[in-house]
């Protein structure tokens, strides 16, 4: 049995997040949303989430400038999502935090395979 997770998703697409919260509740987390990364990053100082799951394009402050911050205060594993198939993996401190890469539409089997990965304790590194 997989630990449950408290788990802060972040997409400026409301359909994005509430499919993500439904798919993640239904894995049995406990799922917090925002509507863009500077919302991620105050829910993620308030809720204290065990893992952070963002779309990396959003206006204003972006996905992974958003784990940046976060993870400045506290370390914590990040799941990056996008549309495009074309991002390679950044080196910087910020892609350190994230421990998986998947692109949209995001599917139940993945996520729950990502999820249960960090939940475990084997997550795995972008690419893998």
């Amino acid at each position: 049995m997989v630990r449950r997770l408290k788990i802060a998703v972040a997409d400026d697409e409301r359909d994005n997040r509430e499919y993500l919260e439904e798919l993640l509740a239904h894995l049995g987390h406990d799922v917090r949303l925002a509507a863009d990364g500077r919302a991620l990053v105050e829910l993620c100082h308030q809720f204290g989430p065990d893992l952070i799951i963002t779309d990396y394009s959003m206006p204003g402050l972006d996905g992974l400038a958003a784990a940046a911050e976060i993870n400045r205060r506290r370390s914590v594993p990040v799941i990056l999502i996008s549309g495009r198939h074309d991002i390679e993996p950044e080196t910087s401190a910020a892609a350190d935090a994230v421990v998986r890469f998947l692109t949209k539409p995001v599917k139940l089997g993945e996520l729950s395979a990502a999820v249960e990965a960090i939940a475990s304790g084997t997550d795995c590194v972008v690419g893998e």
